[in-house]
């Protein structure tokens, strides 16, 4: 990957936590139950905990790191509309869309500069953790299904 591609998908993936962010903080929101929001919430925290680690990467980089409020709107906005679908469709889904950036993020670490390796292995470990958590959850596992995000948080 040259250079000036890795620095735009790193843009890109620091926008896509602040949409993340915002589509999970959005779901919290209009839970129909406790155990339903605090899993939005802490896949909320999830993705502002991966965006706040890129931040020291990205000003390395000389890039912005003003989360781009058109982002986060689409990120409301995709929240909003899975809110209807309900918790079971909307984490079922996720295990499908999820499946570019774990190609894309397990790329970025190893192509990435040595430099970088270490935000970008939280990255995408990150996006690991989310989907499995996805996997989990739609095969039922309840709250148990967190497990993989508590540990990368460390919790």
């Amino acid at each position: 990957m040259d250079h000036a591609t890795y620095l735009e998908e790193l843009v890109a993936a620091y926008q896509g936590e602040v949409r993340g962010e915002a589509g999970f903080a959005t779901l919290a929101d209009h839970a129909t139950n406790t155990d339903e929001r605090e899993i939005w919430q802490m896949l909320a925290r999830l993705e502002r905990t991966t965006r706040e680690r890129l931040v020291p990467l990205m000003e390395k980089h000389g890039l912005d790191t003003t989360p781009d409020e058109a982002q986060r709107r689409l990120g409301r906005e995709r929240g909003e509309a899975r809110i209807a679908a309900g918790f079971a469709a909307t984490v079922s889904a996720m295990t499908k869309s999820l499946q570019p950036y774990l190609t894309l993020y397990a790329r970025l670490e190893a192509e990435g500069p040595p430099d970088d390796r270490a935000e970008l292995a939280f990255l995408n470990a990150h996006e690991v953790a989310l989907h499995e958590f996805a996997k989990r959850a739609t095969a039922g596992d309840g709250r148990q299904a967190l497990q993989p995000v508590k540990t990368l948080l460390g919790e």
